[in-house]
């Protein structure tokens, strides 16, 4: 799904696809528990008014419904069960929308989503004129034309001679960074992560190109203390939405899929599923939040009592699409270690700065034939040439002292084009070094930066480097998440839940004094490698391919719970160049164990 680049539909193309949409479908039996049954459910009003919703199932595959006491229409439909659950979806024909309704039959609570797509044209945004921030995008609400919306309603269904009943499902928290591994009866594998009540995260295992962790805005609501409702949308994907009831005790799931697939072709199918519990990640709200409220973080961006709000997260209307006259431009005047607003992890916990360069030179030299000699004449200045190019270049560099005569370097390369840097690792102990040599412009967008990784060693007079071993990479950080904390304003969770993929979480603003408050914003993934230097001491280098294209390169030891490292990217506008420090302080999140999921790798990673 990560490569996958969807239409662009126009509302013709949708209404098109609509009118050669067939009835539901399952993977499996469907159920027929509805039957015969008469269900007058009442949906509540705030904060958005739900309809009342009249249905009388002729069959298995066929209903008929009223609308707050209008016309019967005629429906197909599909319905699953699970527990005393009932799980049943519809498209109403001609109307580009449809529900889907989670009924319990024990407690007469209904749960029901209004499914829809946009009646009008939507926009395109021309991201080579303009972009958006975070809120300016969640301003815009539903304007993509393929994405399914959806309105949640809670409510109830009435019974003769019994009485409304007093609760209702509700927002939670509870499933808040438990990860499943899933498998369901259309012959999908994948990798869930509820990392809060309004974002999830996914691998799917099953596909060729599978292996990117991919970021849904979600809605995880509370049916019982082990049940559970899904709902997610595909936004930045395909667009469509699923819904699914969790059952925890027994690790099962129903769920349906609505939308337009890959393939631009209409898509409603019901679905089965058994998962394995991989465990939980550490959660950062307060102990005394009971998770039936959306963060303040949220709730001061969007407007809940207008339908169909959600907490989407729109990265490809973030960023300005550059020309390579704009690459030309910015790179006139980059902007080098400066700690502009362009950077949020605008780091005051930085690693301290070290002079041990200051009057050393030594030779770079990686395994691949890549060379860079280097001559250091003040504790913030070199200068360096790749070997077999001709001239000497000045740079100012960053270095911090990540571990016992363990150096993290970095300088941008002025004048290379297109824009380059280089960050290196340089273990003078015993002699072994990693060069990341990144430039803008990877096979997919000119934005985007491309990381060469060369192991070697460190040719200087009097080091003997040891003669096999070399840094490499590990699977060693697969399953673990953290907590980085670069300044009063912003910490993040990492999940290293995928071998050349993670997500994170943004918590902005925290209040002081409090774990966090709810404060979690958004959720994002992108594709990253890990690297072994040390026992403990490692690299995560990320880039954020198909959106702003920055790379992020921590060092991490986890010895001392801190990071150095440096960011390499353009502003959200296009207009400048930057390359900067980061770094942060670190908090264990816990630990999963993926090794049956993913096949390790045996990398030769000792130093």
């Amino acid at each position: 799904m990560f490569r996958t680049n969807y239409t662009n539909l126009t509302k013709k193309q949708v209404e098109d696809v609509l009118a050669k949409s067939t009835p539901p479908v399952g993977a499996s039996a469907l159920c027929s528990r509805l039957t015969g049954k008469r269900l007058k459910i009442v949906l509540d009003k705030l904060p958005v008014e739900g309809p009342t919703l009249e249905y009388e199932f002729q069959s298995d595959t066929k209903l008929t419904v009223r609308e707050n006491g209008g016309d019967a229409i005629a429906c197909d439909y599909g319905a699953l069960s699970i527990n005393e659950v009932t799980l049943f979806s519809y498209m109403i024909p001609a109307a580009k929308r449809g529900f889907t309704v989670v009924v319990n039959w024990k407690t007469s609570v209904v749960t029901a989503f209004e499914m829809w797509f946009i009646d009008r044209e939507g926009i395109v945004v021309d991201t080579t004129k303009e972009f958006y921030d975070y809120p300016e995008a969640l301003g815009l609400g539903a304007f993509v034309n393929r994405e399914v919306q959806r309105q949640y309603y809670f409510g109830y269904f009435e019974t003769s001679g019994k009485e409304p009943p007093r609760n209702r499902d509700k927002l939670s928290l509870r499933m808040e960074n438990c990860m499943i591994h899933w498998k369901d009866d259309r012959g999908k594998s994948r990798l869930s992560t509820y990392t809060s009540s309004t974002y999830s995260t996914l691998v799917e295992l099953d596909t060729p190109d599978g292996g990117d962790v991919l970021t849904f805005v979600s809605d995880i609501l509370q049916i019982n203390d082990y049940m559970f409702i899904y709902c997610f949308g595909e936004v930045e994907y395909s667009g469509r939405l699923g819904v699914e009831v969790i059952d925890l005790f027994a690790t099962k799931k129903i769920g349906i899929s609505v939308g337009i697939d890959e393939d631009d072709k209409f898509e409603h199918t019901l679905y089965t599923g058994c998962g394995r519990n991989l465990g939980r990640y550490a959660t950062f709200y307060d102990f005394n939040d009971r998770g039936d409220k959306y963060s303040e973080f949220v709730t001061n961006r969007l407007d809940f009592s207008v339908k169909g709000a959600r907490a989407t997260y729109r990265p490809s209307i973030m960023t300005k699409s550059i020309t390579q006259d704009d690459l030309n431009e910015a790179a006139k005047n980059p902007l080098i270690f400066t700690q502009t607003d362009e950077n949020i992890m605008f780091c005051d916990q930085t690693l301290a700065d070290t002079d041990y360069f200051a009057g050393k030179s030594f030779t770079f030299r990686g395994d691949d034939g890549y060379s860079v000699l280097y001559i250091f004449t003040s504790d913030t200045e070199l200068q360096y040439r790749i070997e077999g190019e001709h001239g000497w270049h000045t740079e100012k560099y960053g270095a911090s002292m990540l571990d016992d005569e363990l150096v993290i370097l970095g300088h941008y390369r002025t004048g290379a084009y297109p824009p380059a840097s280089h960050v290196l690792a340089l273990d003078f102990k015993n002699g072994l070094a990693t060069c990341i040599d990144a430039r803008f412009g990877s096979k997919y967008d000119l934005h985007d930066i491309d990381a060469n990784y060369h192991f070697g060693y460190i040719d200087m007079e009097g080091l003997v480097p040891l003669r096999i071993a070399r840094h490499g990479f590990t699977d060693e950080l697969l399953g673990r998440a953290f907590t980085w904390t670069y300044s009063d304003l912003m910490s993040s969770i990492h999940i290293y839940n995928a071998p050349h993929s993670y997500s994170w979480t943004i918590i902005a603003n925290a209040k002081a004094g409090t774990p966090g408050n709810r404060a979690g914003g958004p959720v994002w993934s992108s594709p990253c490698e890990y690297i072994k230097l040390r026992d403990d001491v490692y690299i995560m280098n990320w880039i954020e391919h198909k959106w702003e294209g920055m790379m992020g390169c921590a060092c991490m030891n986890l010895r001392i719970m801190h990071d150095c490292g440096f960011t390499f990217g353009i502003s959200h506008d296009g207009k400048s160049i930057f390359f900067d420090k980061l770094s942060a302080l670190c908090r264990c999140a816990g630990r999963l164990d993926l090794s049956g999921i993913y096949p390790l790798r045996n990398y030769n990673a000792k130093a």
